[in-house]
Protein backbone atom coordinates (compact mmCIF):
# COMPACT_ATOMS: atom_id res chain seq x y z
CA UNK A 1 0.00 0.00 0.00
CA UNK A 2 1.39 3.72 -1.02
CA UNK A 3 0.06 6.72 0.94
CA UNK A 4 0.46 10.36 -0.05
CA UNK A 5 0.05 13.57 2.24
CA UNK A 6 0.46 16.49 1.32
CA UNK A 7 1.32 18.82 4.31
CA UNK A 8 1.99 21.86 5.26
CA UNK A 9 3.20 22.66 9.33
CA UNK A 10 4.13 26.10 10.01
CA UNK A 11 6.83 25.90 12.83
CA UNK A 12 6.96 22.03 13.41
CA UNK A 13 3.78 20.43 14.76
CA UNK A 14 2.13 18.53 11.61
CA UNK A 15 5.73 18.60 10.33
CA UNK A 16 5.97 15.66 13.31
CA UNK A 17 3.04 14.27 13.05
CA UNK A 18 2.79 13.41 9.19
CA UNK A 19 6.43 11.93 9.90
CA UNK A 20 5.46 9.68 12.79
CA UNK A 21 2.68 8.46 10.31
CA UNK A 22 5.32 7.41 8.03
CA UNK A 23 7.80 6.00 10.33
CA UNK A 24 4.67 4.04 11.16
CA UNK A 25 3.72 2.80 7.87
CA UNK A 26 6.92 1.88 6.98
CA UNK A 27 7.89 0.39 9.58
CA UNK A 28 4.38 -2.03 8.67
CA UNK A 29 5.67 -2.47 4.81
CA UNK A 30 4.13 0.26 3.80
CA UNK A 31 5.09 2.88 1.41
CA UNK A 32 4.70 6.78 2.94
CA UNK A 33 5.47 9.46 0.71
CA UNK A 34 4.99 12.94 2.31
CA UNK A 35 4.93 16.37 -0.05
CA UNK A 36 5.11 19.55 1.30
CA UNK A 37 2.90 22.61 -0.38
CA UNK A 38 5.34 25.06 0.45
CA UNK A 39 5.78 27.70 -2.45
CA UNK A 40 9.48 26.80 -2.21
CA UNK A 41 8.35 23.02 -3.23
CA UNK A 42 7.19 24.27 -6.49
CA UNK A 43 4.95 21.34 -7.38
CA UNK A 44 3.71 21.19 -10.49
CA UNK A 45 0.38 20.58 -11.80
CA UNK A 46 1.49 17.00 -13.34
CA UNK A 47 3.69 16.40 -10.61
CA UNK A 48 0.45 16.36 -8.52
CA UNK A 49 -1.88 14.35 -10.77
CA UNK A 50 0.84 11.95 -10.73
CA UNK A 51 1.04 11.92 -6.66
CA UNK A 52 -2.69 11.52 -6.23
CA UNK A 53 -2.67 8.73 -9.52
CA UNK A 54 0.35 6.70 -7.91
CA UNK A 55 -0.98 6.74 -4.62
CA UNK A 56 -3.34 4.07 -3.13
CA UNK A 57 -4.62 6.60 -0.39
CA UNK A 58 -4.13 10.70 -0.45
CA UNK A 59 -3.68 12.47 2.83
CA UNK A 60 -4.00 16.41 3.67
CA UNK A 61 -2.21 17.52 6.96
CA UNK A 62 -1.75 20.79 8.49
CA UNK A 63 -2.18 22.64 11.55
CA UNK A 64 -6.08 24.58 12.75
CA UNK A 65 -6.46 28.11 13.01
CA UNK A 66 -8.90 30.01 14.88
CA UNK A 67 -11.26 26.45 14.18
CA UNK A 68 -10.40 26.54 10.64
CA UNK A 69 -7.49 25.36 8.08
CA UNK A 70 -4.81 27.90 6.94
CA UNK A 71 -5.79 29.47 3.84
CA UNK A 72 -2.40 27.96 2.13
CA UNK A 73 -4.24 24.31 2.64
CA UNK A 74 -7.34 25.67 1.35
CA UNK A 75 -5.97 27.17 -1.55
CA UNK A 76 -3.98 23.98 -1.88
CA UNK A 77 -7.02 21.61 -1.78
CA UNK A 78 -8.99 24.07 -4.74
CA UNK A 79 -6.36 23.28 -6.65
CA UNK A 80 -6.00 19.78 -6.26
CA UNK A 81 -9.99 19.23 -6.80
CA UNK A 82 -9.49 21.60 -9.75
CA UNK A 83 -6.99 19.56 -10.90
CA UNK A 84 -7.83 15.62 -10.81
CA UNK A 85 -11.70 15.67 -11.68
CA UNK A 86 -13.81 13.45 -10.90
CA UNK A 87 -11.81 10.30 -10.34
CA UNK A 88 -13.06 6.88 -12.18
CA UNK A 89 -12.96 5.04 -9.08
CA UNK A 90 -13.34 6.55 -5.54
CA UNK A 91 -9.78 6.77 -3.72
CA UNK A 92 -9.53 6.67 0.27
CA UNK A 93 -8.65 9.92 1.29
CA UNK A 94 -7.31 10.53 5.00
CA UNK A 95 -6.98 13.89 6.83
CA UNK A 96 -4.54 14.78 10.05
CA UNK A 97 -5.19 17.94 11.65
CA UNK A 98 -2.85 19.49 14.80
CA UNK A 99 -4.20 21.90 17.24
CA UNK A 100 -3.32 23.78 20.33
CA UNK A 101 -6.72 24.73 21.73
CA UNK A 102 -9.41 23.88 19.23
CA UNK A 103 -9.96 21.71 16.03
CA UNK A 104 -13.31 23.02 15.32
CA UNK A 105 -12.69 22.14 11.48
CA UNK A 106 -14.58 18.93 11.15
CA UNK A 107 -14.99 16.52 8.62
CA UNK A 108 -17.98 17.65 7.37
CA UNK A 109 -16.26 20.65 6.17
CA UNK A 110 -13.74 18.82 4.29
CA UNK A 111 -15.60 16.93 2.57
CA UNK A 112 -17.57 19.80 1.34
CA UNK A 113 -14.26 20.94 -0.10
CA UNK A 114 -13.00 17.59 -1.72
CA UNK A 115 -16.86 17.27 -3.15
CA UNK A 116 -16.51 16.63 -6.97
CA UNK A 117 -13.13 15.36 -7.41
CA UNK A 118 -13.35 11.26 -6.26
CA UNK A 119 -11.19 11.39 -3.38
CA UNK A 120 -13.10 9.92 -0.60
CA UNK A 121 -12.76 11.10 3.07
CA UNK A 122 -12.29 7.68 5.14
CA UNK A 123 -9.94 8.68 8.02
CA UNK A 124 -10.22 11.93 9.78
CA UNK A 125 -7.70 12.45 12.98
CA UNK A 126 -7.41 15.73 15.36
CA UNK A 127 -4.30 15.60 17.43
CA UNK A 128 -3.74 18.27 19.98
CA UNK A 129 -0.20 19.25 20.71
CA UNK A 130 0.40 23.16 21.60
CA UNK A 131 0.32 26.70 20.45
CA UNK A 132 3.12 28.00 18.28
CA UNK A 133 3.28 31.23 19.95
CA UNK A 134 4.68 32.04 23.68
CA UNK A 135 4.65 35.38 23.59
CA UNK A 136 2.15 34.91 26.05
CA UNK A 137 3.19 32.49 28.26
CA UNK A 138 6.13 29.65 27.83
CA UNK A 139 5.49 26.38 26.21
CA UNK A 140 4.79 23.35 28.91
CA UNK A 141 6.85 21.02 27.63
CA UNK A 142 5.41 18.22 30.19
CA UNK A 143 2.22 18.44 28.78
CA UNK A 144 3.44 18.61 25.23
CA UNK A 145 4.87 15.30 25.94
CA UNK A 146 1.98 13.51 27.06
CA UNK A 147 0.30 14.85 23.77
CA UNK A 148 2.85 13.88 21.70
CA UNK A 149 1.78 9.79 23.20
CA UNK A 150 -1.67 10.87 22.77
CA UNK A 151 -0.83 11.82 18.94
CA UNK A 152 0.96 8.62 18.65
CA UNK A 153 -1.86 6.52 19.46
CA UNK A 154 -3.95 8.02 17.00
CA UNK A 155 -1.85 8.23 14.01
CA UNK A 156 -1.25 4.29 14.95
CA UNK A 157 -5.04 3.73 14.71
CA UNK A 158 -5.32 5.62 11.27
CA UNK A 159 -2.49 3.24 9.73
CA UNK A 160 -4.68 0.38 11.12
CA UNK A 161 -7.98 1.40 9.46
CA UNK A 162 -6.07 2.55 6.24
CA UNK A 163 -4.51 -0.66 6.00
CA UNK A 164 -7.64 -2.58 6.81
CA UNK A 165 -9.62 -0.75 4.10
CA UNK A 166 -12.07 0.71 7.61
CA UNK A 167 -13.52 4.14 7.89
CA UNK A 168 -12.44 5.93 10.90
CA UNK A 169 -13.89 9.74 11.35
CA UNK A 170 -13.02 11.14 14.39
CA UNK A 171 -13.79 15.21 14.19
CA UNK A 172 -17.44 15.66 15.12
CA UNK A 173 -18.77 17.00 17.65
CA UNK A 174 -19.61 20.10 20.03
CA UNK A 175 -16.47 21.68 18.72
CA UNK A 176 -18.05 22.07 15.29
CA UNK A 177 -20.47 24.61 16.90
CA UNK A 178 -17.53 26.42 18.52
CA UNK A 179 -15.61 26.63 14.98
CA UNK A 180 -18.49 27.75 13.32
CA UNK A 181 -18.98 31.27 15.33
CA UNK A 182 -14.78 31.22 15.10
CA UNK A 183 -14.89 30.85 11.57
CA UNK A 184 -16.78 33.84 10.99
CA UNK A 185 -14.56 36.37 12.37
CA UNK A 186 -10.40 34.37 12.07
CA UNK A 187 -10.24 34.37 8.16
CA UNK A 188 -10.49 38.29 8.68
CA UNK A 189 -7.59 38.57 11.32
CA UNK A 190 -5.77 36.01 9.44
CA UNK A 191 -6.14 38.30 6.34
CA UNK A 192 -4.87 40.84 8.45
CA UNK A 193 -2.12 39.40 10.33
CA UNK A 194 0.60 40.56 8.09
CA UNK A 195 -0.05 44.06 9.12
CA UNK A 196 0.49 43.45 12.60
CA UNK A 197 3.97 41.74 11.92
CA UNK A 198 7.30 43.63 11.95
CA UNK A 199 11.51 43.25 12.52
CA UNK A 200 13.29 45.17 14.99
CA UNK A 201 16.33 46.96 14.05
CA UNK A 202 17.94 46.72 16.72
CA UNK A 203 18.50 43.05 16.99
CA UNK A 204 17.74 42.05 13.48
CA UNK A 205 20.97 40.56 11.79
CA UNK A 206 19.94 40.42 8.30
CA UNK A 207 20.40 37.00 8.11
CA UNK A 208 17.67 36.80 5.43
CA UNK A 209 15.73 33.61 7.46
CA UNK A 210 12.51 34.65 7.41
CA UNK A 211 12.46 35.31 3.98
CA UNK A 212 14.13 32.04 2.61
CA UNK A 213 11.35 30.11 5.69
CA UNK A 214 8.18 31.71 4.36
CA UNK A 215 6.03 29.38 2.91
CA UNK A 216 4.51 32.01 0.89
CA UNK A 217 6.65 34.25 -0.12
CA UNK A 218 5.57 36.90 1.46
CA UNK A 219 8.22 38.81 3.21
CA UNK A 220 10.38 40.41 1.24
CA UNK A 221 13.65 42.77 1.69
CA UNK A 222 12.89 46.27 0.26
CA UNK A 223 15.58 48.68 0.40
CA UNK A 224 16.70 48.72 4.31
CA UNK A 225 13.00 47.52 5.36
CA UNK A 226 11.50 43.93 5.67
CA UNK A 227 7.75 43.89 4.01
CA UNK A 228 5.21 41.75 4.70
CA UNK A 229 2.82 40.89 2.43
CA UNK A 230 -0.99 40.01 2.03
CA UNK A 231 -0.07 36.10 0.96
CA UNK A 232 0.90 35.67 4.33
CA UNK A 233 -0.62 32.29 5.76
CA UNK A 234 0.21 33.60 10.00
CA UNK A 235 2.16 30.56 10.30
CA UNK A 236 4.60 32.41 12.80
CA UNK A 237 7.58 30.47 10.74
CA UNK A 238 9.11 33.85 10.78
CA UNK A 239 8.40 35.08 14.73
CA UNK A 240 9.48 31.38 15.73
CA UNK A 241 12.67 30.77 13.84
CA UNK A 242 14.71 34.46 13.65
CA UNK A 243 17.92 33.02 15.18
CA UNK A 244 17.58 36.87 17.32
CA UNK A 245 13.94 37.10 18.29
CA UNK A 246 13.81 40.31 16.68
CA UNK A 247 10.20 39.58 14.41
CA UNK A 248 7.74 41.83 16.47
CA UNK A 249 3.89 41.23 16.68
CA UNK A 250 1.86 45.00 17.06
CA UNK A 251 5.39 46.17 17.74
CA UNK A 252 6.32 44.06 20.22
CA UNK A 253 9.12 42.33 20.59
CA UNK A 254 8.83 39.23 23.42
CA UNK A 255 12.15 38.31 24.73
CA UNK A 256 13.54 34.97 23.48
CA UNK A 257 14.92 34.15 27.03
CA UNK A 258 11.62 35.02 28.91
CA UNK A 259 9.49 33.35 25.81
CA UNK A 260 11.47 30.61 24.35
CA UNK A 261 10.46 30.19 20.22
CA UNK A 262 8.68 26.93 19.68
CA UNK A 263 10.53 24.87 16.79
CA UNK A 264 8.82 22.01 16.66
CA UNK A 265 7.67 19.23 19.39
CA UNK A 266 11.06 17.42 19.62
CA UNK A 267 13.24 20.78 19.65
Amino acid sequence: MKCSTFYFSGTGNTRWAVSEFAKIMQDRGHQAELVAIDIGSQLTDEQIRAIVAEADAVGFANPIYGGDIPPIMRTFLNRVVGLIGPQTTAKRTYVINTYGYVNAFGPNETKNLLAGSGLTLTAYVNIQLCNNVTSSKPLNRAQLAKRMIRGLHELNRLADCLIAGRTRIKGHGPQLLIGAMIRKKVPEAIARFYQTLGVDRATCTRCMVCVKNCPTGSIRLKGDKFVFSSGCTACMRCYNFCPTGAITIDGVVADPQKFPRFQGPEE
